[in-house]
């Protein structure tokens, strides 16, 4: 898929990271790597990216996107560092983090899995 056919994923994304998705996206392009994103979002504070099949060329250059975004604001770009308030994380600079708090650590997530009963 195209750079341009992917980059519509880029207005699911908060204002502060859409710079750093078009760089992945032509980072992608630059190396010759053609894959579909299928998803790009915020989920706990960090750009997600996902795409349409395991590429191993792609797998570090979005890695290193996602992470960068663990330390840049995504409502402006500016630097900034995970906050939490009302149960919603997010990477906030100073200015825009007004009323979030640092939280304690990362999010964790856990899954409880039930299986029927065989009756």
């Amino acid at each position: 898929m195209s750079h341009d056919e992917n980059l519509h994923w880029e207005s699911y994304l908060p204002a502060g990271w859409r710079p750093l998705f078009r760089q992945l996206l032509a980072d992608l392009h630059s190396a010759g790597i053609s894959v579909r994103v299928t998803q790009a979002k915020e989920k706990f504070g960090e750009l997600r990216v996902y795409i349409d099949r395991p590429d191993q060329a792609a797998a570090p250059l979005i890695a290193a996107a996602e992470q960068r975004s663990t330390r840049m604001c995504q409502e402006c770009g500016a630097a900034g560092e995970l906050m939490v308030g009302n149960y919603l994380y997010a990477t906030l600079c100073e200015e825009h983090g007004a009323g979030f708090t640092k939280p304690l650590g990362r999010p964790m997530i856990s899954l409880n899995l039930r299986y029927p009963k065989d009756d």
